[in-house]
């Protein structure tokens, strides 16, 4: 079968708690006897307890519930820089795509021109040759001309040949005039085929000028393309995730408020057993003093344990150090000469505040409360090291319960209240039966029992 979640049980036993709360007031509310206090007591007590109990577990709770907290504050802050960057970054890879397109545009009209170029070198290409063509064909003309005419026009050829001398110089002048025409289209037709060649060479270079450019242009296009395409991926698997931890950030605050609502309800009805109790312990102690009783402690026949005798493992639920830390209370409260009921008020006390666990943190109410009781850094209890001995510490604790006017018949959670000043005056009772068993075991009077 699936386990409900975690929190639902605790939600069951509080409940549950509650239930139990207002079954066992309405039962107290009847009438009572002198003979039915210590039974009704009995009952609260117990209820107090398993509501303490329920409330510890809720403080336990919301206390990883705010690590959960914290946690998903950091995490999501520390999400929302990376999508900061990222978006940054996206923006960054938009600016140089649109940069890359600009200047595939510029490139684009660059390779235009070039074009053009090639246009106009190529229709100049075909309008030389046409012209060397040309220039070839009458370079070719006059060849053939001289070639025929070669043997008469020698000099001496025009000369005899001239009818008298003005036809000889019109002759003269006539050749010399073929040869300049002729060496004139040599050299034209030199520089024709120097220009093509030149023309030639400039059209290759364009070329590979577009080659480069195009290959330049669309590299930087696709470079740009992929940074923008992975800076939005990366945007977006960033965003994903900070959606996620919003919504875990939402669930861990409703959970917490969950717990808050539980605590306060919790509160209340602890507020309810405690004052039912105040009532039933001052009816109690005002029928015990209507008796002539006395407020005292009713030991029995000891029965070994006692000082020098060995501690044993466990006592109740407390074992192995908590056994030690707890002799050690009764030892100070021997120093000063503290009866068994006195002692009990202690060991009630360090039950209430550490579990008998010398520990090394405070709580929401005083953070700075350490060791065995709990002792604020505020100068009364002595320094850290004070009070983060458990002899030192419980000495503290019996000195100041000495100072407490009439505290030897008080009701014993409002005596450890008045030394330790906490909240709820009635907070200790649920933890009386434990302190009393734990004095008897271990001084040797297992059969105790103290009002």
């Amino acid at each position: 079968m699936r386990q409900p979640p975690a929190r639902w049980s605790l939600r069951r036993r509080l409940l549950g708690v509650g239930a139990t709360v207002l079954v066992g007031l309405t039962a107290i509310a009847g009438p009572a006897t002198a003979d039915s206090y210590d039974a009704q007591r009995r009952t609260l007590e117990a209820q107090l307890q398993q509501a303490t109990q329920a409330a510890d577990q809720l403080t336990a709770a919301l206390a990883t519930v705010n690590t959960q907290l914290t946690q998903a504050q950091s995490q999501l802050q520390t999400t929302e820089t990376r999508l900061t960057t990222a978006q940054a970054g996206l923006l960054a890879a938009q600016d140089l795509l649109a940069t890359s397109q600009r200047e595939e545009v510029l490139i684009t009209n660059r390779l235009q021109d070039a074009q053009a170029q090639v246009a106009t070198l190529t229709t100049k290409i075909s309008a030389d040759a046409s012209q060397t063509a040309k220039t070839h064909a009458a370079v070719g003309q006059m060849a053939r001309q001289a070639y025929q005419d070669r043997g008469s026009t020698s000099t001496i050829a025009l000369v005899l040949g001239a009818q008298n001398a003005q036809d000889a110089a019109d002759q003269f002048a006539m050749v010399s005039t073929g040869l300049r025409v002729q060496a004139a289209a040599l050299a034209q037709l030199r520089q024709v085929d120097a220009e093509n060649r030149n023309d030639q060479a400039r059209l290759t270079a364009v070329q590979d000028l577009i080659t480069a450019l195009k290959a330049e242009a669309d590299k930087k296009l696709a470079d740009a393309a992929s940074a923008e395409a992975d800076a939005a991926a990366k945007t977006a698997e960033i965003q994903t995730l900070v959606a996620d931890q919003t919504a875990q950030l939402a669930s861990v605050n409703a959970l917490r408020t969950t717990y808050l609502a539980q605590q306060a309800q919790n509160a209340a009805e602890r507020q309810v057993i405690s004052s039912s109790l105040a009532d039933i312990i001052a009816k109690q102690l005002a029928a015990q003093a209507a008796a002539g009783q006395a407020t005292s402690c009713s030991a029995g026949a000891p029965v070994g344990g006692g000082p020098g005798a060995a501690l044993p493992n466990s006592i109740g639920r407390f074992s192995g150090q908590q056994v030690v830390n707890a002799a050690q209370v009764i030892i100070a409260a021997n120093d000063l000469g503290i009866d068994l009921r006195g002692q009990s008020i202690g060991m009630m006390t360090a039950i209430g505040e550490s579990n008998l666990v010398n520990v090394n943190y405070g709580d929401v109410a005083g953070p700075d409360s350490r060791g065995l009781f709990q002792q604020r850094a505020n100068g009364a209890w002595g320094s850290y090291s004070d009070r983060m001995n458990p002899r030192i510490a419980a000495t503290s604790f019996f000195r100041a319960l000495l100072g407490v006017p009439g505290w030897e018949t008080m009701a014993p959670t409002l005596a450890a209240h008045a030394v330790q000043r906490n909240a709820n005056p009635y907070y200790y009772t649920p933890y009386w039966n434990e302190g009393v068993q734990i004095v008897g075991v271990l001084s040797g009077y297992p059969n105790l029992s103290c009002q």
